[in-house]
């Protein structure tokens, strides 16, 4: 039996399906941090909807460069620093909301 000594896995899931879903979830962030502005805007308005998002933009860019070098790195063959960074993104995210936007 031949085994890739390069891959390794966590509950029965590999680097790389982890890295996978990782960027999946970071997409879906930017996503929903995107709707955000358009449900504000149905709610309160155009005008005050712009104010209202402005603290979101900075997530927005913190998880659309993160997602960005996930998926690099995940071109680049590197499946267990691609599911790092996703995860440090989420982490990152949640502290970002937690003390800017509240």
């Amino acid at each position: 039996m031949i085994t890739n000594k390069t891959s390794s896995t966590w509950r029965g899931v590999s680097d790389e399906q982890w890295a996978r879903i990782g960027v999946v979830v970071q997409l879906v962030i930017l996503i929903r941090t995107i709707a955000e502005f358009y449900r504000l805007r149905h709610y309160y308005g155009a005008a005050e909807a712009l104010a209202r998002y402005e603290p979101y933009i900075g997530g927005l860019l913190i998880d659309a460069v993160l997602c960005l070098i996930a998926v690099a790195l995940l071109f680049w063959k590197k499946p267990r620093a691609s599911a790092i960074t996703a995860a440090a993104t989420i982490l990152i995210l949640l502290a970002y909301k937690l003390l800017v936007i509240g």
